[in-house]
C-alpha cells in the first residue's frame, strides 16, 4: 500500500525552495496536483515518467541531430501515448494537473509542455519552455539548430518566424522577440498556477483560487499582481486580516504607475474590518 504525505503543500514548498535550475518541474507539478487530490501516489507517477523516458533513452543517445531526438519524443508521447490538446473542454481544471493529463491523455499547452520537458530531460534531451502570449511551446537546440515544438498541436514543429507571428498576432508588436526567450522553472510554475487561478476565479471557486494564488506566492513571493489577487480573494472570503496583509505588501511592491492611492484607501477599510469596526467590504 502506498503511503501519502500529510501535507502536500509542504512537499511543494520543498520542491521549489531550491535554485531555479534545480527545480524538478515534474516533482513540483505532481505535489501541486496532490494538494487537489491528497490520495495521489506521487512516487508512482514519477516512476511512470521515468519509464516513459527509458523507452526513448537509447534513441536519444544515438540521435544524429536534435530533430531525431524530437522525432523519438513525438513518436512516444503523441503516437504511442496519445497525448493531445483538449480543445473540447479547454478550461477543465484537470487539463492543468500533470497527473490527470497523463491519465486522461489531454491537457492544455503548459501542462503538456511540462511533460515533454521532463520526459525529455530524463531521456537526455534538453528542452526549454517558451511562453508565447496565450500559448506555450518548447524549444530544443540553439541558433541554427533550434526547433520549436507545439505539444498541444500533436507535437507539430514551428519555425522561429512562425512563433514570432503567433506573438505578434496577440498584439505585442515589435516586442515579440522577448517572448522567444526560454522561461525559467519558476516562471513555468507561476504560469501554470496563474492559469489555474484564472479558471477557479471564473468559476467563482474562491477556495481553490486562493490555493493557487498562495502557491504562486510560494514560487514568487514578490509578484505584486498576485498579491492584489490574494487581497481580493481573501476579501471575498471574509478573511480581512489576511486581505489587509496581502494588500499592504502589494502597496509596497507595485509600480507607482498603478493607483496606489485607491489601494491605500482600500487597505484602511480592510484594517477597519479586521478590527471589527467597519461595516463595508472593500
Amino acid at each position: 500500500m502506498p503511503t501519502y504525505p500529510e501535507n502536500p503543500r509542504a512537499e511543494f514548498i520543498r520542491a521549489v525552495r531550491v535554485p531555479d535550475a534545480q527545480i524538478d518541474l515534474m516533482v513540483a507539478s505532481l505535489w501541486l496536483a496532490a494538494e487537489e487530490n491528497p490520495a495521489l501516489d506521487v512516487p508512482a507517477y514519477l516512476g511512470r515518467v521515468g519509464l516513459l523516458a527509458a523507452r526513448i533513452k537509447l534513441k536519444v543517445r544515438r540521435a544524429r541531430s536534435v530533430f531525431d531526438g524530437i522525432h523519438a519524443l513525438n513518436e512516444l508521447l503523441i503516437e504511442q501515448e496519445g497525448l493531445r490538446g483538449n480543445r473540447a473542454d479547454y478550461y477543465d481544471p484537470r487539463n492543468s494537473y500533470v497527473s490527470d493529463v497523463l491519465d486522461r491523455k489531454v491537457g492544455i499547452p503548459i501542462a503538456l509542455s511540462i511533460i515533454y520537458i521532463e520526459v525529455a530531460r530524463r531521456a537526455g534531451l534538453r528542452l526549454r519552455g517558451i511562453g508565447l502570449p496565450g500559448h506555450f511551446v518548447v524549444r530544443a537546440g540553439d541558433g541554427e539548430s533550434e526547433i520549436f515544438i507545439d505539444p498541444f498541436n500533436t507535437g507539430g514543429l514551428l519555425t522561429r518566424r512562425e512563433c514570432l507571428e503567433m506573438a505578434r498576432s496577440a498584439g505585442v508588436g515589435d516586442g515579440a522577440e522577448r517572448f522567444l526567450e526560454p522561461c525559467g522553472n519558476r516562471a513555468i510554475l507561476r504560469r501554470a498556477l496563474t492559469n489555474l487561478k484564472a479558471i477557479f476565479l471564473k468559476r467563482d471557486d474562491q477556495a481553490r483560487a486562493l490555493a493557487a494564488a498562495e502557491r504562486i506566492k510560494i514560487v514568487e513571493p514578490g509578484l505584486w499582481e498576485n498579491l492584489a489577487d490574494l487581497a481580493r480573494i481573501h476579501t471575498a472570503m471574509g478573511h480581512y486580516e489576511a486581505a489587509a496583509e496581502s494588500l499592504a505588501r502589494y502597496v509596497d511592491l507595485a509600480p507607482d504607475t498603478h493607483d496606489l492611492a485607491s489601494a491605500r484607501e482600500t487597505l484602511r477599510h480592510l484594517r477597519a474590518l479586521a478590527r471589527g469596526s467597519g461595516s463595508e467590504t472593500a
